[in-house]
């Protein structure tokens, strides 16, 4: 081989070198070509998933399916943009959502998956109208009677009622106007207001009893305008109310912001029907239970792409409280229990 044929060779290899060094460099160090052809740093996509076997599609391509030992799906190396996502299980309503996949940055998923025939069991059948949680342990029962309504305190737990402690507080509870709100004091205190008057009431589940007490108090100046349509999430670190066709959260803590809201204060449901109540969801601060018309669903919060709105309870016209982890639902007097 000639001196001339080494150089070249030598300079040829250095012209190679030089071409294919920057892009392994980029490639190495998370640098991508995305789809319209611009340099960015590549990012990743993480998706916490409730079932087991469920399978995750990305972009249509199936990239894993769920099992005891791995609950969630992490994909990295993704070049900054959307992303379509889809987790599906027999048996259950499917979830979508598009999500942007940002430089440097693991964007956060948690699949609502809700089965499509959830079980429940059926608790009492009376001429209820309407229910209100008092703590994690009592339902009130707004029951009518004529054209008057009956307080009855029920212990869903135990399968049991509170009894009036005397003749005043019968008379307090029985025959009244509808109850227009109720203001939880403490663990066993709570305000019922009505069209004419307040009454202060405490609960002792030893005896299971409950007394009566008439107060002066006003839901005007004793009570936040939405008092009765406030529910706070597991950790009180933020809170939704409606209104008659609108819901909003906010985010009341100082740490930043969670993967769910892009904002402080959001309005993340609105309807032309009524909406008649709403609460978190059992263990997920980024779910919300709505009850509206025939139905009780539930929505997420994350506004990302569109938001999964799944059926939870379809019938005439109900309402619900939870008590801790359950979800009782008042529909045409009957009273029941659902699973989730």
């Amino acid at each position: 081989m000639t001196n001339k044929t080494r150089k070249g060779l030598f300079w040829l290899s250095v012209l190679f070198f030089l071409i294919i060094a920057p892009p392994v460099i980029l490639f190495s160090t998370g640098w991508r070509l995305t789809r319209d052809f611009k340099i960015k740093r590549i990012g990743g996509l993480f998706v916490a998933v409730p079932e087991t076997g469920t399978e995750i599609y990305l972009d249509g391509r199936l990239i894993q399916k769920t099992n005891f030992l791995q609950s969630g799906v992490f994909v990295q190396d993704l070049t900054p943009g959307n992303y379509a996502i889809i987790a599906a299980k027999d048996g259950f309503w499917p979830w979508t959502k598009k999500t942007a996949v940002a430089e440097s940055e693991v964007a956060e998923n948690r699949v609502l998956m809700l089965p499509q025939n959830i079980s429940g069991r059926a608790l009492l059948n009376a001429s209820f109208e309407n229910i209100f949680p008092l703590g994690d342990k009592i339902l009130l029962l707004e029951e009518r009677k004529n054209n008057n309504f009956t307080m009855t305190f029920y212990l869903p737990d135990k399968n049991e009622f509170l009894s009036p402690a005397d003749k005043t507080t019968k008379s307090l509870l029985t025959g009244v106007r509808r109850l227009k709100t109720v203001s939880l004091q403490n663990d066993n205190q709570a305000d019922l207001f009505f069209d004419d008057r307040a009454v202060s009431i405490n609960w002792n589940l030893n005896n299971r009893s409950v007394a009566a007490r008439t107060v002066k108090k006003t839901v005007d100046d004793s009570l936040p305008a939405l008092a009765h349509r406030i529910a706070f999430d597991r950790y009180r670190r933020a809170r939704l109310w409606h209104d008659d066709q609108n819901l909003w959260v906010q985010w009341l803590a100082e740490t930043p912001l969670p993967y769910y809201l892009t904002e402080k204060k959001e309005l993340v449901f609105k309807t032309k029907s009524l909406l008649k109540n709403a609460a978190f969801f059992p263990g997920r601060d980024d779910i919300i239970i709505v009850a509206i018309e025939n139905g009780v669903f539930a929505l997420e919060i994350d506004g990302r792409g569109t938001r999964n709105f799944q059926p939870i309870y379809k019938g005439k016209s109900p309402v619900f409280a939870r008590l801790g982890d359950n979800l009782y639902i008042l529909d045409q007097g009957a009273l029941s229990e659902i699973e989730l």
